[in-house]
């Protein structure tokens, strides 16, 4: 199918639902080792100084590294002194994330045992640290699955409600604040907690390493000399609310959309395909009225490369940009939450923040990097994220004055959307099913999917390199689409939304990583094994083979419950220009323990 270029729009059609009920953000938090609150963190990106060190034999890795990271037993003396004991161990990740909440709803007035709050966690690792044995040994190990952790911190925090977990690389935090959104439009929940967070690790650090992606000083975005990035450690959070703001202005959200490079799951697009569909999806005809935008900016030659063209193409070339990895490093799971509050909080003061470490534009595209801190009297500015996987998320804040109190907005909006399946596929270590009919195929266990690639695809190499969950969605993939069970084939329009659930992620893939990394003298980490360690990769194989460019996401969950997982997949299909959505659950746990139940829907919109 041919590849359509988004048309450019003054007003975004890829989040226009519900303006009855506009999103605002009534609290935030930022802890980090900059600080423990929001204000402490600001304070520190426009005085400094940053907390960007050289590490040295740190977990036992035999390389140095640049991390932002904080101080040992910091923040079990933080949990300690400002929450104490909640009835359960909570790992470092555990801690941290409820430490943040807790501080964002001590500054509002909310209820986090009530059934109408929910509960977003954004992170890309949680506890992978805990795959090594001898790490915090009294955290049970079933915690190294992202659900069971985030069921104790919704436990810790006195929330009834089952958690929702965003993993979707590093686009995670920014993800969960437009799936929180979609969340509060269609009316779920009168508030939601959304906190992205990571912890640091010899697992993920040594991983970076094998990519050669760190530079061995603070990073320089955007800069001629930039070589490389840094990691951080930090949990954001921001309660996002339908209910009438407290404060005569208030930050709203403007925008949002998820879009895909559908190039390569570890490399940005030559052209910034992604992050440019993203941009015109919610909306920048009116770059005049934008104060910055806060790009991704991890210093890598490729990653900015990649934003300076897709800025270019969306004619932001003269809108003030910047970026904060030069000063926290890249804190993955809450970077977008993180750099999200930051944003919000100068426009407040008034300027345009600086971007550490940069001195002399390096992309072949002109950007107007903010080098120093400027003045601004405009209020409404750009967040952008990009990762592996091919994902990419762009979304646009205004801080304006209050709406009236029937909330309305002028101007287009959308209808519900209604999902309505066009096919179905089940596929276990036993068998195969399309539509309920039994599908005839040689093989069982790991087998099986090798077997069914051979029978319905056999055109594409790429397969073999896949780790167990890529391959068991690429395989449904094809059946979803190939002329099967008396059906027609199917291509894939090209802004098809791609969503799995699942409730291992990558942990199979995690452990064989592990294995790499286990032993000082047998220590051989690979990016090939890596890249697999992030459950979003699975989406991103599809969109590559596909060829399609809509919204993909991972979310985690500890059990196939339909209800929820149709929640889900609606938010999705909230983007209003997802026609299709091929989604479901996708669960590999090892060779001889994996499903797919997996349908593709037509987006319909119920009037």
């Amino acid at each position: 199918m041919p590849t359509k270029t988004p048309k450019r729009r003054g007003k975004s059609t890829a989040h226009l639902f519900n303006k009855q009920k506009m999103t605002h953000c009534i609290a935030h938090n930022i802890s980090s080792p900059l600080g423990w609150t929001s204000e402490k963190n600001f304070a520190a990106v426009l005085q400094g100084p940053t907390q960007l060190t050289t590490h040295e034999g740190k977990w036992g890795l035999p390389q140095s590294f640049v991390a932002s990271l904080f101080d040992d037993n910091a923040v079990e003396e933080r949990f300690k002194s400002h929450v104490g004991d909640v009835g359960l161990p909570l790992s470092r990740f555990e801690m941290l994330v409820v430490l943040s909440v807790k501080q964002a709803a001590e500054q509002v007035k909310i209820d986090l045992g009530s059934r109408d709050v929910g509960i977003v966690i954004a992170t890309t690792k949680g506890n992978v640290e805990l795959l090594s044995p001898t790490n915090q040994p009294h955290i049970p190990r079933q915690r190294m699955l992202i659900a069971p952790s985030a069921e104790a911190i919704a436990r810790a925090l006195g929330n009834p409600n089952t958690p929702h977990v965003v993993c979707n690389a590093c686009i995670s935090g920014a993800h969960a604040l437009l799936f929180a959104h979609h969340l509060l439009e269609l009316g779920r929940y009168r508030q939601v907690v959304v906190c992205g967070c990571d912890v640091q690790s010899a697992f993920i650090v040594s991983g970076f390493q094998s990519f050669k992606a760190f530079s061995q000083a603070p990073c320089k975005p955007f800069d001629l000399y930039r070589d490389g990035l840094n990691l951080g450690e930090a949990a954001a959070t921001m309660i996002l609310s339908t209910t009438e703001p407290t404060t005569q202005r208030a930050w709203r959200i403007e925008g949002g959309a998820v879009r895909n490079d559908a190039y390569h799951i570890s490399s940005p697009s030559k052209k910034g395909e992604g992050c440019y569909r993203a941009l015109m999806s919610m909306g920048v005809d009116d770059a005049e009225n934008l104060a910055f935008v806060s790009a991704h900016g991890t210093a890598t030659p490729y990653n900015d490369e990649m934003e300076a063209k897709a800025l270019h193409r969306a004619g932001l070339s003269d809108v003030p940009v910047n970026a904060f990895k030069g000063i926290y490093g890249h804190t993955m799971g809450a970077a977008g939450v993180l750099e999200t509050i930051l944003s919000m909080m100068a426009i407040e003061d008034g300027i345009v923040p600086p971007t550490m470490g940069f001195g002399e534009l390096g992309v072949s595209k002109p950007l107007h990097i903010s080098a120093q801190q400027q003045p601004t009297s405009k209020r409404s500015f750009v967040k952008m994220l990009s990762g592996f996987g091919g994902c990419n998320v762009a979304m646009r804040w205004q801080w304006a004055e209050s709406e009236p109190d029937n909330n309305e907005m002028q101007g287009e909006s959308y209808a519900q959307p209604m999902l309505t399946a066009l096919r179905h596929v089940r596929i276990t270590p036993q068998g195969v099913w399309i539509d309920g009919h039994v599908l005839p195929v040689d093989g069982t266990n790991s087998a099986l999917l090798t077997a069914l690639y051979k029978q319905w695809a056999n055109d594409y190499p790429k397969f073999y390199k896949m780790d167990g969950l890529s391959r068991l969605a690429f395989v449904a993939g094809e059946l979803l689409t190939k002329a099967t069970a008396g059906q027609p084939s199917m291509a894939l329009a090209d802004n098809t939304a791609i969503v799995f659930v699942g409730n291992s992620g990558s942990l199979a893939s995690d452990i064989k990583y592990q294995d790499t990394i286990r032993q000082a003298d047998n220590f051989f980490p690979s990016p090939a094994h890596f890249v697999y360690t992030l459950p979003n990769i699975a989406t991103g194989e599809l969109a590559i083979r596909h060829n399609v460019y809509g919204e993909t996401a991972f979310f985690i969950a500890s059990q196939p419950d339909e209800a929820q997982i149709q929640t889900l997949l609606q938010t999705v299909a909230m983007d209003g220009e997802a026609t299709h959505v091929l989604g479901g659950w996708l669960e590999y746990e090892a060779d001889d323990h994996f499903e797919a139940q997996i349908a593709l829907y037509v987006v319909g919109r119920e009037e």
